[in-house]
């Protein structure tokens, strides 16, 4: 009879166990939830600053637009029909430089990295690509009207036009107006068109953005030479550098992309490319962060179930082992102390460097824990054995949420471990006996 009381005591505490785990998991997405609010705030600090000082930038070489109308009958009724026809350059060099500002722009207490970026742009036409669109019949090309357009994706963030010159000439930029791609443009001297003899052009700008940089290869050969101070770039785009030096110091990257690798031509006609289009070539890079706090938090806390239910685990199979009884009560106070960890960790990163906020926060765990458990269980010894068992657990979630490609690996290896351990501590406990019978034929022998 003892024997049966026994094992359903046993199984009404697994269930209760079970049931405070699935209880905690409120507070888990409750801070989940948390996780995602204060990213979202943080992204809205990026969208902020970029508003006023300039976010992500896109830069392209120039575009020749040529004006162009032909007059269409339908019936007894002509109408004029306007288009543009777009040329590319044939070689387009970049060399850009990221200066990263000093101080970075702060929105509430979200730092966001801001630069300037020092660009020059130089290449040539050769209008070998135009000629198929020439000497149409019923065409009349208004080379007088012909623009250069220098594509951006934010003509607000530029800071100065130092120098523009093409066929050795000056030319001014203005606002752009309708076009394939946002941008300044500037008019051009039909007769530097209509000789249709190779010209150069030589700009340098200054623009000021965050985030990320990048460029649309316009060029027949566009050549790509970046450099920055910033030391954690994130190649991105269509294409990655041929040639790459990252230190400590920062960054450089070198580019070649050919008209062959792109889904354009040189030359074509109103409508037939679209903006999207251009901008699925684009290239560049990203100032990547490399302490996310908020993805290192939310890393975290994915794994929070896991180590609860391997805490409640190792306290269950400690009280069949030493027959020392844990009320459900002391067990659920455990597991809130665990899920407040998370709180602290999130609240913390946000104003010191995460590993400290980690260090901090699971110090102020082991030692609540342990406090907790010496004095529930009556013994000192206990409660720091519980401490050191505690310490050895964090550290291993402290490697997890480091490591972003071994972290499944990692997580599968530790709960293995884990797992082993305690059914290897509690292999020979008859569980259909209470620990108290037990303890008692031990005893008796």
């Amino acid at each position: 009879m003892a024997a049966r009381f026994g094992s359903g005591s046993l199984g009404v505490k697994i269930v209760v166990i079970g049931a405070l785990v699935a209880l905690l998991l409120i507070p888990l997405m409750m801070l989940q939830g948390l996780v995602s609010e204060r990213a979202s705030l943080r992204e809205q600090a990026y969208a902020k600053v970029a508003r006023g000082w300039g976010g992500e930038q896109i830069v392209g070489g120039p575009i020749l637009t040529i004006p162009t109308e032909c007059v269409v009958t339908e019936g007894d009724k002509t109408r004029v029909e306007r288009s543009d026809i777009y040329l590319l350059p044939a070689q387009l060099d970049v060399n850009a430089e990221l200066k990263l500002e000093t101080e970075p722009r702060y929105v509430g207490i979200y730092a966001v990295p801001v630069y300037q970026s020092h660009l020059r742009l130089v290449g040539q036409y050769d209008f070998a690509s135009l000629r198929p669109f020439l000497d149409r019949p019923g065409v009349t090309y208004l080379w007088d009207q012909a623009r250069l357009r220098l594509p951006l994706s934010e003509v607000r963030s530029l800071r100065e036009v130092q120098q523009a010159h093409l066929a050795d000439r000056q030319i001014t930029f203005g606002p752009a107006g309708r076009g394939l791609y946002p941008g300044i443009e500037a008019p051009i001297d039909s007769a530097i068109l209509t000789r249709m003899e190779p010209v150069k052009f030589d700009f340098t700008l200054v623009l000021a953005g965050s985030r990320d940089f990048s460029v649309l290869p316009l060029g027949s050969v566009t050549t790509v030479e970046l450099r920055s101070d910033w030391p954690h770039p994130s190649f991105q785009g269509a294409f990655l550098p041929v040639e790459r030096t990252i230190t400590d110091s920062g960054f450089e990257a070198r580019w070649q992309v050919l008209e062959l690798n792109r889904s354009y031509r040189q030359a074509w006609m109103e409508d037939e490319v679209e903006a999207p289009t251009l901008l699925l070539s684009s290239f560049g890079v990203g100032l990547y962060q490399t302490v996310d706090v908020y993805q290192r938090s939310e890393r975290a806390v994915k794994y929070a179930l896991l180590f609860i239910a391997l805490t409640f685990l190792t306290f269950f199979a400690w009280e069949q082992i030493s027959g020392i009884r844990i009320h459900p009560l002391q067990y659920l106070l455990v597991g809130l102390a665990l899920s407040v960890f998370y709180l602290l960790l999130i609240a913390l990163s946000e104003h010191i460097s995460f590993a400290v906020a980690y260090v901090t926060a699971a110090s102020g765990l082991v030692v609540l824990i342990g406090t907790y458990l010496a004095g529930a269980l009556h013994s000192h010894r206990r409660g720091i054995i519980a401490g050191g068992m505690m310490t050895v657990v964090y550290g291993l979630l402290y490697v997890l949420v480091l490591s972003e490609d071994y972290a499944l690996l990692l997580g599968a290896v530790i709960l293995f471990a884990a797992l082993a351990a305690v059914m290897l501590a509690t292999r020979k406990i008859d569980w259909y006996r209470p620990a108290s019978v037990a303890e008692g034929d031990s005893a008796a022998q």
